[in-house]
């Protein structure tokens, strides 16, 4: 369980809360006035925490992008694939090369799946 002290207490010992923060892997909140003003926690804790931002963060922009993606399927669901791709501004060349790998890759799924 976390401990909870006075800012002035935190103050006057800081050493010792930091420790306590990093031998119990729990935080200390630090009051003021009677309210939580912020939480002293080691800095393994931290970089928990850090990296649970940023992978929020990208899961939030996936969902995003997720949205944005069905609802540019949805628009454009008549289009075919060369289509898309001319829309796209890829050359013929280029184009042409996409179709035949998209192909070999419907085989290669379509074999694997049977194989099962």
């Amino acid at each position: 369980m976390g401990k909870t002290v006075s800012s002035s207490e935190a103050q006057n010992n800081f050493g010792a809360m930091l420790q306590w923060a990093e031998k119990n892997e729990d935080g200390v909140v630090v009051e003021r006035r009677g309210k939580p003003a912020g939480v002293l926690i080691a800095y393994e804790q931290y970089l928990e925490l850090q990296r649970l931002k940023q992978q929020e963060r990208k899961r939030k922009a996936f969902e995003i992008l997720e949205g944005l993606r069905k609802q540019i399927a949805e628009r454009n669901s008549d289009l075919t694939p060369e289509e898309a791709y001319r829309l796209a501004g890829f050359s013929e060349e280029v184009i042409q090369e996409t179709l035949e790998l998209d192909k070999e890759l419907a085989k290669d799924s379509y074999a694997s799946v049977a194989r099962r």
